[in-house]
């Protein structure tokens, strides 16, 4: 879809009907400068205005997304389908990118301005950087881990970068922040100890996902199962740490209550897989 070629078929066929911007702005009932924007390749026209602005023009839809009348000898009479069709996806995905660069400026902007007043009002009262050290270390985590998904959105690619960004960056948080605690270093210890495990539960459970695309009842059913043997190694982990029991009355209905879950997951998607599959 070439927007400079639609701009300069606008312009003409304004033109060729003796109307000014304002004028045709005017039927369409929108401003001149967006019709100027129209003309000079800097946007196209909303899918909503393309059938009112062909008409008014006197062409086709498919011809103005084309940027040309049709010839006889073209054989383009049936492609306007297709072209609206096209021309629907693009205005779309660019109006996603937009809502998404929007809501990932503010999200950036209320973090930054969030630890910029936490800053001033610990200088103020305390002399020095004191608390206001752990929502420094924690805005710039957030954005760190947060950046793919507020570039790429909830896509494949989002996901992933979420993903790896908290791979590589939970580890560096969690030590500063058992450093800014000061001598006591169990913060740390045991942050880390069980992030680990986590993060390959997480990796695990990704994988899974992308692997049952067209399962996901039974990816998550395996998903629970996974969180099973993450239960209990977190609670080995603390356990060595702390001088707790592993296992507990809790823990116990807590395991009864993933593994049931899990089975009732596998049972349902059991049953959809049978039914959708021919005997």
């Amino acid at each position: 879809m070439d927007e400079n070629k639609i701009g300069q078929f606008i312009v003409e066929l304004r033109k060729e009907k003796n109307m000014t911007q304002k004028e045709l702005a005017e039927q369409l009932h929108i401003t001149d400068k967006a019709v100027s924007k129209w003309e000079r390749g800097l946007s196209c026209p909303d899918i909503s205005l393309l059938s009112p602005l062909a008409e008014i023009l006197g062409v086709t839809t498919g011809e103005l997304l084309n940027g040309q009348k049709h010839t006889a000898s073209s054989g383009d009479h049936g492609d306007g389908v297709d072209q609206a069709i096209s021309y629907a996806e693009t205005s779309v995905n660019k109006k996603i990118i937009s809502i998404q660069n929007i809501l990932s400026v503010s999200f950036s902007c209320t973090l930054l301005v969030g630890m910029i007043v936490c800053i001033i009002c610990d200088l103020a009262i305390s002399g020095a950087l004191t608390w206001s050290r752990y929502v420094i270390s924690s805005v710039i985590f957030t954005l760190l881990i947060f950046a793919p998904i507020l570039k790429c959105g909830y896509n494949g690619s989002g996901i992933f970068g979420l993903l790896l960004s908290v791979s590589a960056f939970i580890i560096p948080y969690l030590y500063t922040l058992g450093k800014i605690v000061g001598g006591n270093n169990l913060v740390a210890s045991i942050g880390i100890k069980t992030a680990l495990p986590s993060i390959v539960y997480l990796w695990c459970v990704y994988t899974v996902f992308r692997k049952l695309k067209s399962r996901r009842l039974l990816a998550a059913a395996i998903a629970f199962l996974l969180a099973i043997p993450l239960h209990l190694i977190i609670n080995l982990i603390l356990a060595g740490i702390l001088a707790t029991p592993v296992l507990d009355g809790w823990d116990a209905l807590d395991l009864s209550v993933t593994f049931l879950c899990a089975a009732v997951l596998f049972m349902i998607d059991r049953t959809r897989h049978s039914q959708r599959t021919p005997e």
